[in-house]
């Protein structure tokens, strides 16, 4: 039997299971800015890991800078970045993400992603978020 038949039966017998293990799924990642600062994989990292604790960096690269609705954010800089990752499941997925800066604050705004599970929106980075 393959793994994911095994796991849904084990959640099955065991519901108590699946609701902490869907809670842990659903809790957004922390944000460490300051580390996010050093460079586009380390940012791209921790945007993933907001929107989407349990997925699997892949890679990241530029798409556009920058961003035309940054204006409407109150943003000094922007761009919007690709992130290719993959689930739990290992399915790859791609998520376009708008970035921004204000003074020592990022931001940033989820435009599209093709994900089966969609992002969390409790991401501290959906409002400003300081380095410390």
């Amino acid at each position: 039997m393959d793994p994911v038949s095994l796991l849904v039966m084990a959640l099955a017998k065991n519901p108590e299971l699946a609701a902490s293990a869907a809670g842990a799924v659903l809790k957004p990642g922390t944000v460490d800015v300051e580390k996010m600062q050093g460079n586009l994989v380390d940012l791209s990292k921790g945007i993933l890991t907001c929107y989407h604790r349990t997925a699997k960096f892949r890679q990241t690269d530029v798409v556009a800078t920058p961003w035309d609705r940054a204006w409407q954010y109150g943003a000094e800089r922007s761009a919007v970045i690709r992130i290719n990752f993959q689930g739990m499941t290992t399915m790859p997925y791609q998520m376009l993400v708008a970035v921004m800066i204000k003074g020592n604050s990022v931001r940033s705004a989820v435009i599209q992603e093709n994900t089966a599970m969609p992002y969390n929106k409790k991401c501290e980075l959906e409002d400003w978020v300081s380095s410390k």
